[in-house]
């Protein structure tokens, strides 16, 4: 009897290890600080994607990269195959697309194209008179390293400092070391909350900076098979509406609070998307509500 209830046990266990090992191991990209939740959309949007598609690929098990890699590390973490299945989002560029594997979903439904300035006291009082691109490029913007924004940003004639402490920005525009920091206006309300202890810092409230933005998902070389099934699953996600109920929920709150119908916006265009495929496109925000953009 106790053989045949060790050989039960036993059983058990080889079955329950191999139901485990069975599991795909996907990563997404963990924060640089403590107090960095910009990436836990990047997590949420995986983990959706992944279950919509559990029944045709199998069972996973998600998991976060190592804290402290600015983008510029992380994009060499994807680039190296440095974690099993890492999926990073970043923004579109040709080099990108030829060097990783993309996931041609705009993970952000295209709304980080949107940008409001965090800047000084001083400094927004001086944004009042603005009212054209010309204007604007009197104002030196800071961004961080390894941000495809600098290239953008540049290209239309704009002066831009790179950075490499994603905190330390806001403390630069408050202190006029340099004038504005651009962030996406579903980013906004987060960042001012978590930063508006900060002294003199403040935020504009007339202008919008617009130039487009997709947002794709990079994984590594060989790796098309997984990066077929996150496609899958988002166009699965997005078409029975769980996706925009989860972009919404993480989104809406900022992007209302920003009041974007009643700014002027100042648009630029976006030389990395020259020569893409904009399939893209139709699953934009704003292309879908009203066909602006």
């Amino acid at each position: 009897m106790r053989s045949f209830i060790t050989i039960l046990v036993y059983t058990f266990f080889i079955g329950w290890v191999s139901s485990v090992s069975a599991k795909t191991v996907f990563t997404a990209r963990g924060p640089e600080t403590p107090n960095d939740h910009r990436y836990d959309y990047q997590q949420k949007f995986l983990e959706l994607a992944l279950e919509k598609t559990r029944e045709d690929y199998g069972d996973f098990t998600l998991v976060k990269s190592r804290m402290g890699s600015n983008t510029k590390r992380a994009m060499w973490e994807v680039e190296t195959g440095l974690y099993e299945n890492y999926f990073v989002a970043n923004a579109v560029t040709p080099k990108r697309l030829e060097n990783l594997v993309p996931v041609p979903f705009p993970i952000d439904l295209g709304i980080l194209g949107y940008r409001v300035f965090f800047t000084s006291e001083e400094t927004k009082e001086r944004l009042r008179s603005v009212s054209s691109l010309e204007d604007l490029k009197k104002f030196r913007m800071v961004q961080g390293l390894g941000w495809s924004d600098s290239e953008i940003l540049k290209n239309a004639g704009f002066q831009v400092a790179e950075a490499s402490d994603y905190h330390g920005m806001f403390q630069m525009v408050a202190n006029n070391r340099v004038d504005l920091f651009p962030r996406g206006i579903n980013e906004f309300l987060n960042e001012w909350r978590t930063n508006k202890h900060i002294e003199n810092l403040s935020y504009d409230e007339g202008l919008i900076l617009y130039y487009p933005f997709p947002k794709f998902f990079y994984t590594t070389r060989g790796n098309e098979a997984q990066a077929g099934r996150i496609m899958t699953g988002l166009v699965r996600a997005y078409d029975d509406g769980s996706l925009v109920k989860l972009w919404e929920a993480e989104y809406k709150s900022s992007i209302d609070q920003v009041g974007l119908l009643h700014r002027k916006i100042l648009s630029i265009p976006n030389p990395n998307l020259a020569h893409i495929v904009p399939d893209y496109k139709k699953y934009f925000y704003f292309a879908s509500q009203n066909g602006t953009h």
